[in-house]
């Protein structure tokens, strides 16, 4: 009986390789989700002013808390990318996502001494609250007009007054 059972459990094992039809797990939950930023949107749309423009066209309005900010060199070495952390609070627009978590990927900021600046990017801080407006397009989300599509909700207790504004006026993808 054994014999029979083992050379079954091989042949269906067999069967599904020679078809190519492997049984895959389902990764329902990716942690974080990524939202890749580009920049220039902001600058180009004249309505990316407008409030109502991004409650319109965004997919998901969320507020959270920036957990964590840093900047890394890319595998090339030719340019720098900030990846901020966003713990999700509340969701204004849209469903939950899988364990109320995004990474936001800019370009541009600060590795060492040396520091790469892009136009219209959202500057993220470790510790402020922030209302994002986000736009899923074939399961990729990015955040609606650059810079624009970044609220800071919370202002108080800042380190740096300096930058306090640093998200309003655009500035690049890292803080002096």
């Amino acid at each position: 009986m054994k014999k029979i059972i083992i050379f079954s459990t091989l042949s269906l094992l067999m069967a599904f390789l020679l078809t190519g039809c492997v049984p895959q797990t389902k990764n329902i939950t990716k942690t974080p989700i990524i939202v890749r930023q580009s920049g220039g949107q902001g600058l180009l749309i004249a309505e990316c002013a407008d409030k109502n423009y991004l409650t319109n066209i965004a997919s998901y309005i969320i507020e959270g808390t920036v957990t964590k900010v840093e900047s890394k060199w890319n595998d090339e070495k030719t340019s720098i990318f900030t990846y901020s952390d966003l713990s999700i609070d509340n969701y204004l627009k849209g469903d939950s996502l899988p364990d109320d978590k995004i990474q936001i990927i800019t370009p541009g900021g600060v590795v060492g001494d040396i520091g790469q600046a892009v136009e219209d990017q959202p500057i993220f801080h470790q510790g402020k609250k922030v209302k994002i407006y986000l736009q899923e397009v074939n399961g990729e989300f990015e955040i609606v007009c650059g810079r624009n599509g970044v609220e800071e909700t919370e202002k108080a207790g800042m380190a740096n007054p300096a930058s306090q504004s640093c998200i309003e006026k655009g500035g690049s993808s890292f803080a002096a």
